[in-house]
């Protein structure tokens, strides 16, 4: 008589339910952080009506969805073996080229929709504006950032030297776009956006010392 075999469910399957959680995860991530400009409401909105706040509105909703992915793009550059095995080195690699893309078009939308109601005459400059100057030269790296990625074989830059400039670039972008978005807006001079700030930080800091240190370490007993 045949004992009933028992069935597991297929890596791909596995792979396939990881992929549907991320996702999930993420979508709900941004849902949360988008709430914070309506219930946290800076003070610079209290002096604006009409199309003005509807734009500085929706400057922040951009703003904080262009952190959320660029702590996005800190994690799939990092990689590890478990986002390896549930989308695949390929499809990591075309997403962080197009989450990039994004990225891009996203923070120069919001430094737009920031600048336009106040005049572009009025660019925030000068020690008092420091976040305002942060928040500048972030945008500024992240351009540099994607331009060199996607014309690194039109202009002749050799991958190792590339390589060697891209990532602690893009580390760099982390710290400048977490203290950007904590000092330029008091909206996260509240506890809650706060905490919830550094949380995300340091999650994305742990998780790319974990790929870069202990993932490593173990792969190097094992072999």
């Amino acid at each position: 008589m045949s004992t009933p075999s028992t069935s597991y469910p297929s890596s791909e399957f596995r792979a396939a339910i990881y992929r549907v959680l991320l996702t999930s995860s993420l979508l709900l991530l941004l849902s949360v952080v988008m709430l914070i400009p309506t219930y946290y409401q800076t003070t610079t909105l209290w002096y604006k009506t009409g199309t003005d706040r509807v734009m500085l509105f929706a400057a922040q909703y951009i703003g904080l969805a262009a952190l959320v992915l660029l702590y996005l793009q800190a994690i799939l550059s990092a990689r590890g073996k478990f986002l390896d095995q549930v989308f695949g080195a390929a499809m990591l690699l075309k997403l962080h080229r197009l989450n990039g893309v994004l990225l891009l078009v996203l923070a120069a939308s919001h430094i737009l929709l920031v600048l336009v109601p106040e005049g572009l005459a009025n660019l925030p400059l000068g020690k008092k504006f420091w976040p305002e100057m942060v928040g500048g030269a972030l945008f500024i790296f992240i351009a540099l950032l994607v331009v060199f990625s996607y014309f690194r074989e039109a202009i002749r830059l050799p991958y190792k030297t590339w390589r060697f400039l891209h990532r602690p670039a893009g580390y760099l972008t982390l710290g400048l776009v977490t203290v950007h978005v904590m000092f330029v807006s008091d909206s996260f001079e509240q506890a809650v956006p706060r905490i919830l700030l550094l949380a995300l930080f340091i999650l994305t800091v742990l998780w790319m010392v974990g790929v870069k240190f202990i993932f490593n370490r173990k792969v190097s007993n094992s072999s």
